[in-house]
């Protein structure tokens, strides 16, 4: 159990010594004299009066934090994630000397203090003052109101940052049914973001608006001076909307698939009951598939795809060999042989943005849902930016 007591050595002597005689009843008829004399010794050697981590953990939190937190929690996050999110906000902030400010309870509480907090603004969210608290931060959570906020917020963004990074399309924008996506290139530090699409649907048509609305705002010199021709190559899951939409938005680009996904993906169909694929053939199958996307030559391919079409294994299940007769005609896109010239960079996957979304998830939003598009907006623009620049 944690105790406030650090075991000081600092020391205070008080010697009291009775003074008798003549010289006490002198001494008693002078007011300043007392009947006792009284020495004090006073050993100034606290162990709690500077910044050791024995003393800081005990410092009362401050209000700036204590304001924080409650708007942490208005926004709907938990005692566990809020704490995540300010503790991420002091490691971008002190960088190497964020494990000293954090040992600081004033800079940073602890888990005690974020559950009390938590169940105070739990109680107060039922109340009236919960929907005045997100109006005057975020406006309305639906409707033309919403709509109106958000289009205030892009341009204060906008005008922040001195140039056009944002744009909207009028739409049916509701509270819950939005969605993100990520376009990023591969960087030292993982997937990096280009671009962030919000958007009402993974409809085609909605996805092809909003790439055009992204085409809108880059820079002519974007993409190594293509401009609005685009990135080279796109790699991605095998998304029929999205294929279609980045086809329709940039079509001098090539669109690859991921091996990976692919992958799984027949992993998946040898896997579904209605298969009846038996359960000791399946990592066979399995490998005569991959066999077949990492082939470094097309006669390397044909070889692999002919040796799997000729397996006694195989033949016992048409449904399969017809899956994979489909996965041959659009072999250029997921076999790896077709990629020599294409710029890369070793990827043929894209767990990056795998692993974006995750940190989107997970440490950005906290898996905390917006209250409303102009919140999500917030989150973007303010938090995606830092997490990537640490």
């Amino acid at each position: 159990m944690s105790s406030k007591n650090t075991n000081c050595p600092a020391k205070l002597a008080v010697t009291v010594k009775k003074i008798h005689g003549k010289l006490s009843r002198a001494k008693s008829k002078d007011l300043h004299l007392p009947a006792y004399q009284t020495v004090v010794k006073i050993s100034h050697t606290h162990n709690h009066m500077n910044n050791s981590a024995d003393s800081l953990k005990h410092r009362d939190v401050s209000k700036e934090m204590v304001e924080k937190f409650k708007d942490l929690f208005s926004k709907g996050h938990s005692p566990a994630s809020a704490l995540n999110t300010h503790k991420l906000d002091l490691q971008l902030k002190y960088d190497q000397d964020y494990v000293y400010e954090a040992a600081d309870r004033a800079k940073c509480p602890d888990t005690q203090f974020c559950h009390s907090h938590h169940l105070f603004i739990f109680i107060f969210l039922y109340s009236k003052l919960y929907r005045k608290i997100f109006d005057k931060a975020y406006g309305a959570a639906s409707g033309e109101k919403m709509l109106s906020d958000l289009e205030a917020a892009i341009a204060g963004y906008n005008s922040e940052v001195g140039e056009v990074c944002a744009k909207i399309d009028q739409g049916g924008m509701d509270r819950y049914d939005c969605r993100v996506f990520m376009l990023l290139t591969h960087s030292a530090a993982g997937g990096l973001p280009l671009g962030c699409l919000i958007v009402t649907s993974e409809s085609r048509d909605c996805i092809t608006l909003a790439l055009k609305l992204y085409l809108d705002i880059i820079p002519t010199d974007a993409f190594f001076g293509r401009g609005t021709l685009g990135p080279r190559v796109f790699l991605s899951d095998d998304s029929e909307a999205e294929r279609q939409s980045l086809a329709a938005v940039f079509p001098d680009a090539t669109l690859i698939l991921c091996v990976f996904h692919l992958l799984q993906a027949v992993w998946r169909f040898l896997w579904e009951g209605k298969n009846h694929i038996r359960k000791e053939h399946r990592p066979q199958l399995l490998f005569a598939v991959k066999k077949m996307a990492f082939s470094m030559s097309e006669n390397a391919l044909e070889e692999a795809y002919e040796e799997l079409q000729g397996s006694e294994v195989a033949h016992l299940y048409p449904n399969f060999l017809a899956h994979v007769e489909k996965l041959y005609h659009r072999r250029q896109a997921w076999a790896v042989c077709y990629r020599h010239e294409l710029p890369i960079r070793g990827n043929n996957t894209n767990n990056y943005t795998e692993a974006a979304m995750r940190i989107l998830k997970d440490q950005i939003f906290e898996r905390v849902r917006a209250y409303n598009v102009v919140q999500l907006l917030d989150f973007l623009v303010t938090r995606v930016s830092s997490y990537y620049e640490r």
